[in-house]
């Protein structure tokens, strides 16, 4: 888990550093960013983004899609989602100095804020959306991503579902063969 976490900010030279099950995360991190960015119901959502983020809609979907896993996690998990936002939390705390200092940096921050947890409402959402429009070098209006997702939502649950479901069968697949 903790390496599909970090994957974003792990440099092909710093992956030698990492141990093996952190190296596995970051691998998978990319194969599902591969099979995501193709799949029908993400280009769909990202193209109705688009106009107002550019080249950040990818981003703003990727959140959008956070917030609508914890609001489906029922539906989905048969654990708790705080009884594993719990467990996540330990496990990254446990391995936070095992990690090259960017990524250390960034799992600081998601134990800090609760990254997780924060998803589940819109509040939490607007919030984690106002932080990375504070990140960005470019006009991004992040923040505005909450307003596309609440004004069309049954656009964008029924693309989530449809993507989610067939990534949980992608990501089971992929460990099979793993």
């Amino acid at each position: 888990m903790l390496g599909n976490f970090i994957a974003d900010d792990i440099s092909r030279k710093e992956e030698a550093l990492l141990s093996p099950d952190i190296l596995q995360g970051v691998v998978l991190h990319r194969q599902i960013d591969e099979f995501t960015d193709g799949h029908h119901s993400f280009i769909s959502s990202t193209e109705r983004l688009r106009p107002d983020h550019r080249k950040y809609a990818p981003v703003v979907l990727d959140i959008l899609n956070d917030h609508l896993l914890s609001r489906t996690w029922a539906e989905f998990h048969n654990e708790e989602e705080e009884s594993f936002h719990a467990y996540v939390y330990k496990s990254f705390a446990d391995q936070v100095n095992d990690l090259p200092p960017k990524s250390s940096l960034h799992v600081h921050v998601l134990l800090q804020y609760r990254y997780l947890s924060a998803y589940g409402t819109k509040k939490g959402l607007q919030d984690v959306l106002a932080r990375m429009d504070r990140r960005t070098k470019f006009p991004s209006d992040f923040e505005s991503g909450v307003n596309h997702l609440y004004d069309d939502l049954d656009f964008y649950l029924e693309n989530f579902k449809s993507l989610y479901t067939d990534l949980i069968d992608f990501v089971s697949e992929f460990r099979t063969l793993g």
